[in-house]
């Protein structure tokens, strides 16, 4: 009876620490969420997710033609609106108006000064040119009632946009 007791108690200290460690796991996700900055596609009207799911596909075209030549493409030639396209050493804008919101996609190249690493594995943020340049490409919007600005937004977060991610 013994082994028989030393099991059954086994069997439930496992089981007490799946429970536990199920319950962590949601309380976790509960305890901290995404950052206030991110949100996700899916809250966005079906036009702008329709539209940001375009303009996601887009991006592998500036992409590729920023990884053939050597520089990031005019915005009219890639998004066929009033868009435009401001750079600022690293970092690259995209920049423009539809669906109600103003849109911006960040583009963040490794500095030059730096050591070469290797590019990251694929994902959503982390895309790798032809050429083997790694870059952070993020998808931010805004109210069209937040004042634009002129200049190359760098920490988009700290201006009051709002990233779109997929979750």
């Amino acid at each position: 009876m013994t082994n028989r007791r030393a099991t059954i108690l086994w069997l439930l200290v496992a089981l007490v620490v799946f429970a536990a460690g199920t319950i962590y796991s949601k309380l976790r996700a509960t305890i901290a969420p995404a950052p206030a900055w991110q949100r996700p596609v899916s809250e966005l009207s079906d036009a702008q997710r329709t539209f940001h799911a375009r303009l996601r596909g887009q991006l592998k075209a500036a992409e590729r033609a920023r990884g053939q030549s050597g520089t990031w493409p005019p915005a009219a030639g890639l998004f066929n609106e009033a868009w435009s396209m401001r750079r600022q050493g690293i970092y690259v804008n995209y920049l423009g108006e539809r669906e109600g919101l103003r849109w911006l996609v960040l583009f963040i190249e490794p500095d030059p000064r730096a050591a070469p690493e290797p590019p990251p594995p694929e994902d959503a943020e982390h895309h790798t040119l032809s050429d083997g340049t790694p870059l952070h490409v993020t998808v931010w919007t805004q109210p069209l009632t937040e004042p634009a600005t002129e200049l190359v937004t760098a920490f988009p977060a700290a201006e009051g946009w709002v990233e779109r991610v997929e979750r």
